[in-house]
């Protein structure tokens, strides 16, 4: 079940479970809030949904709450929902939010990357790894990534600083990995089990999968390099066999 299906089911069933309770002891508007966090948390916990999905259960009712009493124009929603939509993309298919990647990720995968490589950045964002690899002569570098702002926005700075790097809008799942001697990846625990499979079926022998901060669940990375940054961050590497 997709996470936010699982998350609007929680957030329902805990509705009608506050209210019901509510309703059978008149209780008000903060009784029926204390019923419905915990429940929707509960619910979210029992079907083993992401960590991160709890605090969306804590904040959501009141959130709601307060929006309601500072009375924010209807159209506003409508404007955070574009923005979200143009920055962020289907993330309730893909899973995947923004990460952008710090200098120490840069110099690290910098100094990863054979000369002469074809490099393929997998959720690519606004370039920053383009820009970065694409300063180094003999490298073929391509980004993919599907969601529009961030790729707008990568575009312009690729044009801007002149880069023979090349980005591209698309979905992960419809690019082929296989022309590519390095496959660069900074996506979400959740995509990272279809990412393997992807990679075992279309990287050729010796090349090199590089995954930003996110592990392959129940494969060993044979190397992991500490970036040492504020996060503890690191990057996880397979060589294909």
């Amino acid at each position: 079940m997709r996470p936010a299906l699982a998350g609007a089911i929680a957030q329902c069933a805990a509705v009608g479970v506050a209210s019901v309770a509510t309703w059978l002891v008149a209780g008000e508007l903060g009784l029926w809030l204390l019923i419905q966090v915990p429940v929707a948390m509960g619910i979210s916990a029992w079907m083993r949904q992401p960590r991160w999905w709890l605090v969306i259960h804590l904040l959501f009712a009141p959130t709601v709450y307060l929006a309601l009493q500072i009375g924010i124009p209807s159209w506003v929603y409508l404007v955070a929902f574009v923005v979200a939509w143009l920055v962020f993309g289907r993330i309730d298919q893909s899973r995947v939010p923004l990460y952008l990647s710090n200098h120490q990720a840069l110099d690290a995968l910098d100094a990863l990357v054979p000369d002469g490589a074809a490099v393929l950045d997998l959720g690519a964002g606004t370039a920053t790894v383009l820009l970065r690899l694409g300063k180094r002569s003999g490298l073929t570098v391509v980004g993919v990534e599907h969601a529009w702002l961030p790729w707008a926005l990568g575009r312009c700075r690729l044009a801007w600083n002149r880069s023979r790097a090349t980005l591209v809008r698309g979905e992960i799942e419809d690019c082929s990995l296989a022309p590519y001697d390095v496959v660069y990846a900074f996506l979400s625990p959740a995509a990272m089990p279809a990412l393997w499979t992807k990679a075992r079926a279309e990287m050729q022998a010796g090349s090199l999968l590089i995954s930003n901060t996110f592990e392959v669940p129940g494969v060993p990375a044979d190397r992991v390099i500490e970036l040492n940054d504020w996060k503890d961050a690191r990057l996880y590497l397979w060589q294909m066999p």
